[in-house]
């Protein structure tokens, strides 16, 4: 009878021991604006860099277009105040 209470003793302290919580520090403002600096610095790179690259897909694709409305547009005017 001895030996299962010895057991239960020994498996509290251990599980005790284990859920034992190290010691937490406490963030000033000044960790805390640094740590959100540093977060915003590296999504913001991030960003910009996924920018750029869909500026460079949709540039080929919109400026065509925008291009070939202005000519049309330039060459309709030519030809209707020069009549032939």
């Amino acid at each position: 009878m001895k030996y299962p209470v010895w057991i239960i003793v020994l498996l509290c302290l251990f599980f005790m021991a284990c859920s034992r919580k190290e010691k937490e520090t406490v963030l000033t403002s000044k960790d805390i604006q640094a740590r959100t600096d540093s977060i915003v610095a590296e999504k913001t790179a991030e960003i910009n860099r996924q920018v750029a690259e869909d500026l460079d897909r949709r540039m080929s694709i919109e400026v065509k277009a925008k291009a070939d409305s202005i000519v049309q547009v330039w060459q309709n005017k030519h030809t209707s105040d020069n009549p032939q």
